[in-house]
This record gives structure tokens, C-alpha cells and sequence, in this order.
């Protein structure tokens, strides 16, 4: 098991910290805010590196080497993010929220990445390198059924009766066109074909400083998500409940699928670790520049408040027992 400061140590991380002094400081009826220009500024950043820093990190190990793994992580985002959007709309969600929720759980949360390939070290336990790279492939494919699956329930709630109006192709056009959608996508194929050599004069700005940018970021998720967070008094108590419930179960599922498609106990924990982590990172910025209406405070407080300490302290002793007990049958 991970060790009680192992884990307090990642959920004091400076990052979580920042977001916590948000939620304070409008607690408090401070009047510390984020100017919207900075905030659009670095809301930009961060989506421009997460795509770009996910090529280069693709472009490292091949391309043709993990078609298959690649095709199962979007095929476990899409449904990750289908099943979660489907349950929260029908537990009386609308479809900005649902589909908000739906995108940050079925897309990938890094630290929790980092955290398994630490826990695997720590135990001795091998997995096959690439398999931490295929966490665009599955945070985009969430990200993006969470944006389509969105739109398609707002575009069926504003024409209601006149169902002839709905056109799949306009809710596919108006989502990958998206300013978050165009960045990410466009960041990743550039990281993709520029590689490593390609991006080594960008790198220091868009890694080295990102995790100061990213600090700035959670401070203004914060103080956004602490001005609206009484809304999580409203929420029915099963919404608590299936934060707890979902994200193993997701685990399952990518664990069953990594096994079918040849990965080791270890690789097939760490692409557990992908499809139960929910986001924080990522997310947060697709959705709040997507879906400027829906309530952070409620996918975000559940990231951060249930599945990312749930994870940290069972989930993953949990899923690796489970990949080595499903290996063997």
C-alpha cells in the first residue's frame, strides 16, 4: 500500500494548494480575482502545451508500435465518457454539466499517471513503456465525446419539438472547431511531427514553466469554483456516491481490455490508472472555455475531492492486485 504521507504529500501539492487559497479567498469575500485577459491568456497556454507536450511524448516512442493500445484508449475514453454522461443525465443534470462531468471523467489525470509508475517502481513490477503515452489518445477522446455528447444534448433541448432541425454534423463541426478542441488537436499533431528535435527550442517555455503557469490556473479555477461551490448542497447525494463507485469501475473495464490486447499486470495498471484517474488538468480547461455555463465546482470538486485521494490511497494497491489476479486465469 501507498504509504498516509506519500499520499498527503501529492494532495499538498502546490497546484491543489493554489486551487484550495481560490476557494478560501471568496470564502473569506476577499477581493483577490484573475483578470479575464489573463485568465483567457493562460487558460491558451495550457491547452497548447498539454496537446504539444502529448505529440512529442507519442513521437518518442513510435506511432506504428502502439496503433492497437491507442485504438483501446479511445475506444475506453469514448465509452468512459458515454456511460458517465448518460448516468448523470438521467440523474437531472443538464447537458452542459453532464457533459462537463462526462469529461473529466473519462479524461486522464497526470499526477495520477506519475503516481502508478511510482507505486510499480516501488513494488519492482515491469509495464511496457509506452503505455503512459497513450494518455492523449484517451484524454482527447474524452475530452471530445464529452464536448459532442454536450452540444448534442443542448442543440435537442433548444429545438425540442422540431427534431428534423438536429443535424449530427453541425454538433461534430461546431465541437472540433472549438478553441479548446482546435488547440489541443492542433498541439498534439505538431508535437507529432516535429518530435523531440523539432520542439527542444519551445520546451522551456511550454514545460519547464508550465507547472508555475498551472498554479496561476488553479487559483482562478479556485476562486470560480468557491463562488458557485454552495451548488454542491443542491446535488442529489448518489452524485457523491458514483464519484466513489465510477472511477473502479472504469478501472475494470480498462483492465479487462488491456489484458485482452497483451499487456502486462503492470501496463494494464497503468492504463487503469488512465481510464479511473477523472481530470484535473486538462479538463478543467476544455470545459470551462467549452461549457462557460456549467458549475467547475461540481466535476472539479469531485476530481479533486473523492477520485484523486481515493486513487492515490486505494485505487491503485487496487488495480494492480486485480491486473495480476485477472493476468493469471
Amino acid at each position: 500500500m501507498i504509504s498516509l504521507e506519500f499520499a498527503f504529500s501529492n494532495m499538498l501539492s502546490p497546484a491543489i494548494l493554489f486551487f484550495i487559497l481560490g476557494v478560501i479567498a471568496v470564502s473569506v469575500k476577499s477581493d483577490l480575482e484573475i483578470p479575464d485577459s489573463i485568465g483567457s491568456a493562460i487558460t491558451l497556454y495550457i491547452l497548447i502545451s498539454i496537446g504539444l507536450q502529448s505529440g512529442v511524448a507519442v513521437s518518442k516512442t513510435g506511432i506504428l508500435g502502439v496503433v492497437i493500445p491507442a485504438l483501446s484508449a479511445i475506444i475506453m475514453g469514448i465509452l468512459i465518457t458515454t456511460v458517465v454522461y448518460y448516468i448523470m443525465s438521467k440523474i437531472g443534470f443538464d447537458p452542459e454539466n453532464a457533459g462537463s462531468i462526462a469529461g473529466h471523467y473519462g479524461a486522464c489525470n497526470s499526477v495520477t499517471i506519475i503516481t502508478v509508475l511510482v507505486f510499480l517502481e516501488q513494488m519492482g513490477a515491469s509495464y511496457e513503456e509506452f503505455v503512459p503515452a497513450l494518455y492523449p489518445f484517451m484524454d482527447t477522446a474524452a475530452l471530445l465525446t464529452g464536448i459532442v455528447l454536450g452540444h448534442v444534448g443542448l442543440k435537442k433541448r433548444s429545438v425540442e419539438v422540431e427534431k428534423g432541425e438536429y443535424n449530427i454534423r453541425d454538433i461534430l463541426r461546431t465541437s472540433l472547431t472549438a478553441k479548446s478542441t482546435l488547440l489541443i488537436l492542433g498541439g498534439f499533431l505538431i508535437g507529432l511531427i516535429s518530435g523531440v528535435e523539432g520542439t527542444k527550442s519551445l520546451m522551456p517555455f511550454y514545460d519547464n514553466i508550465f507547472n508555475g503557469i498551472f498554479t496561476i490556473f488553479m487559483l482562478d479555477i479556485g476562486i470560480l469554483a468557491g463562488s458557485r461551490i454552495f451548488e454542491l448542497k443542491s446535488v442529489k447525494p448518489v452524485t457523491l456516491v458514483l464519484a466513489i463507485i465510477l472511477p473502479p469501475l472504469q478501472a475494470f473495464m480498462a483492465i479487462i481490455l488491456a489484458t485482452f490486447i497483451g499487456l502486462s499486470p503492470g501496463g494494464a495498471t497503468v492504463f487503469a490508472a488512465l481510464a479511473g484517474g477523472a481530470s484535473f488538468i486538462s479538463a478543467p480547461a476544455v470545459m470551462r472555455s467549452t461549457f462557460p455555463d456549467a458549475n467547475p465546482s461540481l466535476a472539479l470538486g469531485m476530481s479533486l475531492g473523492i477520485i484523486f485521494p481515493f486513487n492515490i490511497l486505494i485505487g491503485i494497491p487496487l488495480y494492480y492486485q486485480i491486473a495480476n489476479i485477472i493476468s493469471n486465469l
